[in-house]
């Protein structure tokens, strides 16, 4: 008898092992065709590289926390590419590969896991990016990472070079994703049209890595982020690395056309500047540009970024209203703990 309970185990393991292959053989192989991958049939990748660095990243997202059951998996997958890809873009490096680590729960069906490799599929060709490996597994909730490599030559962004008088720059409108969160958490906005809330949705979810904007700024900027935590908090992280602080200015800060009517109808303005600069998830590259460089630089951008304030002397981050008074923000950004 226990023979025949040690046998049922391991034929149930073999079982399990078999739907794993499959469904790695039916929907992960394809997204895989980089050559030290082959087709994932090995538990590593070999990645080969000429006179370059590689730069790993990695960042994950879990159910309940940074999504729900309700959101389209395919949105679910882009976004958790999308979000590792920033960060490359934030050291001026070129997307190389990925490594996926994916646990579902056993009521997450097929249909589920076809979508969700579909928006993987979009993506890793709009950015030129393979799946080389990964591993998964169950769990009572959807656990999603992402380890990505990228390459770069020797020169890359630090985050501790900062210098006084530099000026700051955005590379793009920062706070839509934060209104698209609190519409998808439910809060209404008056007078919002359904094409704000669709746009404001999808900058939620669909944010866009700066990757090309990135390798530019390779040769003009002196620190560079992304902002994932909100432009404070990682404001406040590039200040703290080059002791020192910076003014930051509402009247500069850009917005879209779709903020910039929420502001108009708002009644608290200090509170819809909040959401703008704290609320986190923009993942457009922050970074700085020397008062040397900086003619330079604008010519050679054609003022296709943002200027939204400068680092000074002193380890505070000083916020002036469009009246030039300076401000108390109640909520520095988001933190994960």
């Amino acid at each position: 008898m226990h023979f025949w309970k040690k046998f049922i185990k391991i034929y149930k393991l073999i079982v399990k092992m078999d739907k794993e292959f499959k469904l790695l053989k039916k929907y992960f192989a394809p997204l895989s065709k980089h050559p030290g991958s082959e087709n994932l049939s090995n538990d590593a990748a070999i990645l080969r590289f000429k006179n370059e660095n590689s730069v790993v990243s990695s960042d994950m997202m879990i159910e309940d926390i940074h999504f729900t059951s309700k959101h389209n998996p395919r949105f679910i997958a882009q976004k958790l590419l999308r979000i590792n890809l920033s960060d490359l873009a934030a050291m001026g490096a070129i997307p190389h590969a990925y490594i996926l680590n994916i646990a579902l729960p056993p009521v997450r069906t097929s249909h589920w896991v076809k979508e969700f490799v579909g928006g993987l599929k979009v993506d890793q060709e709009k950015f030129n990016i393979e799946l080389v490996g990964g591993d998964l597994s169950r769990a009572s909730k959807i656990f999603l990472s992402i380890t990505i490599i990228g390459k770069i030559k020797k020169k890359y962004h630090s985050n501790n070079l900062a210098n006084v008088g530099s000026s700051i720059y955005l590379s793009n409108f920062i706070g839509d994703s934060a209104i698209g969160l609190k519409i998808d958490q439910g809060n209404t906005f008056e007078k919002m049209s359904d094409k704000s809330k669709k746009y404001f949705t999808k900058k939620f979810f669909l944010p866009i890595p700066r990757i090309e904007l990135g390798q530019k700024l390779l040769s003009y900027s002196e620190v560079c982020t992304d902002i994932s935590d909100g432009l404070i908090r990682d404001l406040n992280k590039l200040c703290y690395h080059s002791k020192l602080g910076a003014n930051i200015y509402f009247s500069k800060i850009p917005l879209s056309i779709h903020a910039r009517k929420i502001l108009k109808q708002s009644a608290n303005k200090n509170s819809f500047w909040e959401t703008i600069l704290c609320g986190g998830e923009d993942y457009e590259l922050l970074f700085s540009v020397n008062q040397n460089k900086e003619k330079r630089f604008l010519k050679y951008m054609k003022k296709n970024v943002y200027k939204v304030g400068n680092f000074c002397e002193g380890s505070s981050i000083n916020i002036f209203d469009v009246d030039g008074k300076m401000v108390k923000l109640t909520n520095n950004g988001f933190s994960h703990f």
